[in-house]
């Protein structure tokens, strides 16, 4: 029986990234997915989604707070599919991405790509890229307790994985991902093929994770706390991203610097690929 995939996209404000993620996925080789945008408290919605409801399977959700946590859960508890696929509102995904994942999940229960980090700028309202580079490193269980390189989005998992150890820790909140995969790292099979069909949205100023401030370091001992981990160092993305360049992995490259489903001439650049 072929499976019914739900990707769960919490949204705010980012309108722009969401239709440019939505005209991705409108060019996906595999069809037989749902696609759950949340609100979690942004502007309305109905706008930006009514030119895809001919070209894709979309349902909005609202949640009355800004708790991108939060929604994830709720977009997990409203799926209609066994398979979950994580999305931000800001990154995009490669056409065979979906396709290829499902394969790997035959003898997995989570798949986690590697990914194209890109940087643009803005023109007519619209991202036009300007440089890339691949975010690809092995999985290694032991390092990955030290310092995550499993990127949330493209991510693939069986739903049924919730049932074993429950919904993402809205307590440990900017960590949420990290916590996720290292409960799940202690009971399931997990696949990292090395293949870059995630697009990673890159620029420092818009990258929250940039951001240091006493609440999240709140989060990360509290994260800490949970897994028994010690002398850790809060870190902010950017930081930890030049650091690990060392250790990055070969891997297959497709990204030629225009986003999938735009239409020709939308948008293009000179590009450079690093």
């Amino acid at each position: 029986m072929t499976p019914m995939v739900t990707i769960v996209i919490p949204a705010h404000s980012r309108e722009a990234e969401l239709t440019e993620l939505l005209e991705s996925l409108t060019v996906q080789t595999f069809k037989q997915f749902e696609v759950l945008i949340i609100n979690n408290e942004g502007p309305p919605k109905q706008h930006l989604l009514a030119p895809f409801l001919n070209q894709l399977n979309v349902r909005l959700i609202e949640l009355k707070e800004n708790h991108h946590v939060r929604a994830r859960n709720l977009g997990v508890a409203e799926a209609k599919g066994d398979i979950i696929l994580l999305l931000d509102d800001d990154d995009l995904l490669m056409p065979g991405h979906i396709e290829e994942g499902l394969r790997d999940l035959e003898t997995a229960d989570l798949v986690y790509t590697d990914a194209e980090l890109f940087r643009f700028n803005w023109q007519d309202g619209r991202r036009v890229v300007t440089d890339w580079e691949p975010f690809a490193y092995a999985f290694d269980v032991e390092r990955f307790r030290q310092d995550s390189t499993f990127i949330p989005s493209g991510t693939m998992y069986r739903k049924s994985i919730h049932d074993a150890i429950g919904p993402f820790d809205e307590d440990v909140y900017n960590y949420w991902d990290w916590d996720f995969f290292l409960r799940v790292m202690k009971q399931f099979e997990i696949a990292h093929p090395a293949r870059a069909t995630v697009l990673y949205a890159f620029n420092g100023h818009d990258n929250l994770s940039a951001k240091q401030d006493d609440t999240r370091r709140r989060y990360f001992e509290r994260f800490c706390l949970k897994h028994g981990l010690e002398n850790m160092e809060m870190k902010n993305f950017h930081i930890v991203q030049a650091e690990r360049r060392g250790y990055r992995r070969e891997t297959e490259r497709t990204f030629t610097g225009d986003f999938p489903g735009r239409t020709e001439g939308d948008g293009s650049c000179t590009h450079h690929k690093n």
